[in-house]
């Protein structure tokens, strides 16, 4: 064996995980439309998921998305 065989570990290491990183606002948006377009009623039943929509007439889940692009709008962010 020889110095250097070894690789180098170093001195310091994290105390803690530092976590997932946060999802882009751009990211975010683009997933909150694609949940509005699967979750579309139709015949008094939400495409994907099946269930009745609510008195916006949109189902649970595609109405948190129209709230979430909408409160983005209402601040003057660009959605797009």
């Amino acid at each position: 064996m020889f110095p250097g065989d070894h690789e180098q570990v170093p001195d310091v290491f994290p105390l803690r995980d530092p976590g997932a990183a946060p999802i882009p606002d751009e990211v975010e948006r683009a997933e909150m439309r694609s949940v509005l377009l699967r979750h579309q009623v139709v015949n008094q039943r939400c495409r994907s998921c099946g269930n009745p929509p609510d008195h916006t007439g949109y189902c649970f889940a595609g109405r948190v998305a129209y709230e979430r692009l909408a409160s983005d709008w209402k601040r003057g962010t660009d959605p797009a």
